[in-house]
């Protein structure tokens, strides 16, 4: 039972012995040591919760003194602005309704720009004015401008007063604005601003400030170019009437570096929200927090027409994401809560009553917990000392024991050892094994056992590698016959898989292996059903099918499918064969449709010879109407030696090609003059124009290019009526080809796209009705000649008014053996 179960488990010797040990010994005194840490690990950990919840209530409450503390703080530094403001809006008032002694800025320092704007064009130490000339700038309003002078003096002290405000001004309902300190308002402002559209102007409005006080803006982008900015505004009235509005701004950069440099414990900061949620100013340290960037300046690449306002994301109030905070922030003026900011974080606010702003106070708390948690770590590292302690005297006890049971363990397992290096040996292909001397009579038996083996496997093997030869062999063999045939193969597995396919299968469909294999037999049919452009395939199986393709050329298909069995008649596969019969259908196609054509071509004239022939000897036609009858028979005739003449033209011209050519050197305006000398022109037609060019050269047999040239002349003649006919010799470059070509036009019927694809066809004719005489051969056999010399026809028709026929030829250096 013993030796059963060492098998079945195939623990080694070694390792049988050492559990024994480890078993007995080793596991009582690990579990009292385990525990005993365990409990002390328990300890530290209790203790740290609470040292850290006790922490955590002192940093909340610390946190929360920070935030209302600093809350009063920036109260006291925007009182003072909105005192300064509510100051100016006094001095405004007099200063601009004459009351006092007042100031009269320098008319020469002003100018109208072309839009109408009347603005200052220096500076003088004091403030810039900018008239945008929305309304009419007549006396009464430059008056205006220059008595504002008197509010630089108030300006310049507000200014040095407090550090906050980077700028001062003061605008009109008519859009006046005087502006201190100076810069040049013609290239920052837009001209025909309109002042009262901004929100530093109509937040100071009867609507938006029916109570006449000094308000506060939301976060905007200052026209005059300071960035991104709050400002604290007031109305100016006379009477109920709004003058305008006063004003002092803050820059984003300002109040972050004024109001936000805050000395916050634990690495915190201060981050300033507006009333409506809007993110004021964000510090540097706050950024990856809230994943936003504070937009401390901006870049005027044109002038600003409209209000700007921080993007939505900057409020604070909208934010989904910490929407538990942005209610809060919401409906209490002052709180405390615990928020994951790119990490967790304390998060404390309060309200300035000056402004209705909240300062909020943002803490890293592992920045709180740092000192609770480094006792904890100092705790928790001299328990992992003494753990370490405890696994270095373990390991010291467990390799003494090890080699105990090694060295009794070793005894017993070299005879085994050996036997299994013979095994192994066997398994990696060293199949002839020597039988080891052992001492155990069982174990030699064995080794014995396991030699013969090996020698059985040594015979096996080399019968194995050489059929694997001869398979190789003959699979390369078969691969080639597969590759080389011109034939379509495809060969399916006994899962119905595509799984091989030949090249010419490829070449066939115009698909590349790759797409068919893998592709189950249903999958490959439905393919090449819409290949054919039908909505499925009926397979005859053990038969053969014609099957037509139309993509991606139109191909006659002869299609067999086989199958294919092993020994026990189960399917191993299937093999699908496509031979291509395009060309002998092509071939049958063309032979039957010329016989057919050539017989109905020769009836005709034939049933006329006949005819009148049989009338005369049966003495049917009077007397008087011989003459023409003989003519008839004689021009019927002709017309049948002409199409048989034609007709074995290109038999002879397919049958022979090039050979029966006699191909010479030309110039090509020889040929076409001796061409026009050898053509009659129809009584009563205009003389035929001839635009040659000279030193153009070509290889032709000039017989046979004569008759093509004279078949076109004849065509031209035959399809327009009282219509010049033009010859020229034309040349071009295509792709790099010289051509010459020989271009003959007429204004007479012409053809339409349709007649067009049938022009080179045998026996047809543009005239159906017969009026016009011809065999319908002469187009067809001068493509023939043309493409044997190394050319080609181009023909452009227009139906009623003309057709143009070139007959390109490739163009020849000339030699001294030229004609």
């Amino acid at each position: 039972m013993t030796s059963n179960a060492y098998i079945v488990e195939r623990v080694p010797l070694v390792s049988w012995v050492w559990r024994s040990y480890f078993r007995t010994s080793l596991i009582p005194l690990l579990i009292v040591e385990v525990a005993l840490i365990s409990l002390y690990f328990i300890s530290n950990a209790i203790s740290n919760r609470e040292n850290i919840q006790a922490v955590r209530m002192l940093a909340e409450q610390d946190v929360s003194q920070v935030a209302k503390r600093e809350a009063v703080g920036i109260n006291r530094q925007l009182e003072g602005v909105a005192r300064a403001t509510e100051f100016l809006r006094q001095q405004t008032k007099q200063i601009m309704h004459g009351q006092g002694i007042f100031e009269r800025d320098d008319p020469s320092r002003f100018a109208y720009s072309k839009d109408g704007v009347f603005y200052t064009t220096r500076n003088k130490g004091g403030s810039a004015v900018f008239y945008s000339g929305v309304m009419p700038i007549g006396e009464k309003e430059r008056e205006k401008a220059y008595r504002s002078a008197g509010l630089d003096r108030p300006y310049m002290g507000i200014k040095d007063s407090f550090p906050l405000i980077v700028q001062v001004y003061y605008n009109t309902y008519d859009s006046l604005n005087r502006i201190y300190p100076y810069f040049d308002v013609l290239t920052q402002y837009a001209p025909k601003m309109d002042i009262p559209s901004f929100n530093f102007y109509y937040e100071a409005d009867n609507k938006h400030n029916p109570a006449h006080k000094v308000v506060w803006t939301d976060v905007y982008v200052d026209p005059a170019g300071q960035g991104w900015m709050t400002s604290c505004i007031a109305p100016v009235y006379s009477d109920k009437f709004l003058e305008g509005v006063v004003g002092v701004d803050v820059t984003v950069s300002t109040i972050i570096r004024d109001v936000l440099d805050i000395k916050i414990p634990w690495d915190g900061y201060g981050l300033l929200i507006s009333r409506t949620g809007t993110i004021i100013a964000l510090p540097k340290a706050g950024e990856s927090d809230w994943g936003l960037q504070e937009f401390t300046g901006h870049s005027y690449s044109e002038a600003i027409q409209k209000d700007t306002f921080k993007p939505a994301d900057f409020n604070l109030f909208e934010r989904r994401k910490n929407a538990a905070l942005s209610k809060a922030l919401r409906e209490k003026d002052n709180g405390m809560m615990h928020v994951d900011l790119n990490g967790k974080r304390i998060v404390s606010w309060a309200t300035i009553p000056e402004t209705g702003w909240k300062l909020l106070i943002t803490v890293p708390e592992n920045k709180v917990y740092a000192t609770s948690q480094s006792l904890a770590s100092r705790l928790n590292s001299l328990a992992w000392l003494m753990l370490g302690g405890m696994i270095i005297f373990y390991l010291v006890f467990f390799t003494i024991l090890y080699h105990r049971a090694k060295q009794m363990s070793e005894f017993i397992s070299q005879p085994l050892e050996r036997i299994d290096s013979m095994v192994k040996s066997i398994a990696s292909g060293q199949y002839l094994q020597q039988s080891p001397e052992l001492s155990v009579n069982e174990l030699s038996r064995t080794a014995d056992g396991i030699v013969q083996m090996g020698s059985q496997l040594d015979d096996a093997s080399r019968a194995r590698k050489l059929a694997e030869q001869a398979l190789v062999q003959l699979t390369r063999q078969l691969k080639s016959i597969f590759d080389l045939s011109p034939d379509g193969f495809v060969s399916l597995d006994d899962t119905q898989t595509v799984v091989l396919v030949n090249p010419a299968f490829c070449r066939i469909t115009g698909i590349e292996a790759e797409e068919w294999l893998g592709l189950q037999e249903n999958a490959l049919w439905t393919k090449l059903a819409s290949l054919a452009q039908l909505p499925s395939i009926a397979i005859e199986l053990q038969q053969s099918f014609r099957l037509q393709l139309v993509q991606p050329t139109h191909r006659v298909m002869q299609c067999a499918v086989r199958t294919v069995t092993r020994e026990d008649s189960s399917l191993a596969g299937r093999i699908i064969y496509l031979h291509d019969m395009t060309r002998e259908y092509e071939l049958d196609r063309m032979k039957n449709q010329f016989l057919s054509t050539a017989a109905h071509e020769l009836r005709t004239p034939l049933t006329s010879v006949m005819g009148y022939s049989e009338l005369l000897l049966n003495k049917m036609v009077p007397q008087e109407m011989h003459t023409a009858t003989l003519n008839s028979i004689v021009k019927q005739s002709r017309w049948l030696v002409q199409i048989v003449t034609e007709l074995l033209d290109i038999a002879t011209i397919e049958g022979k090609g090039v050979a029966n050519f006699n191909i010479k050197q030309y110039p090509a305006d020889l040929l076409a003059i001796e061409t026009l000398n050898k053509f009659e022109i129809p009584a009563g037609r205009n003389p035929l124009f001839c635009d040659t060019l000279a030193d153009l050269y070509v290889n032709v047999d000039a017989d046979k290019f004569r008759s093509v040239l004279l078949n076109i002349l004849d065509n031209a003649y035959k399809f327009s009526k009282d219509t010049d006919i033009t010859l020229k010799i034309v040349e071009t470059n295509d792709v790099g080809l010289q051509k010459v070509g020989f271009r003959v036009e007429d204004h007479g019927i012409g053809m339409t796209e349709e007649q067009l694809k049938h022009v080179f066809g045998r026996f047809w004719r543009a005239d159906g009705s017969g009026n016009v005489p011809g065999t319908g051969l002469g187009m067809s056999l001068a493509q023939e000649i043309v493409r044997l010399l190394g050319g080609s026809i181009e023909i452009t028709s227009q139906l009623g008014k003309g057709t143009v026929v070139i007959i390109w030829l490739p163009k020849a250096k000339k030699l001294d053996t030229a004609v």
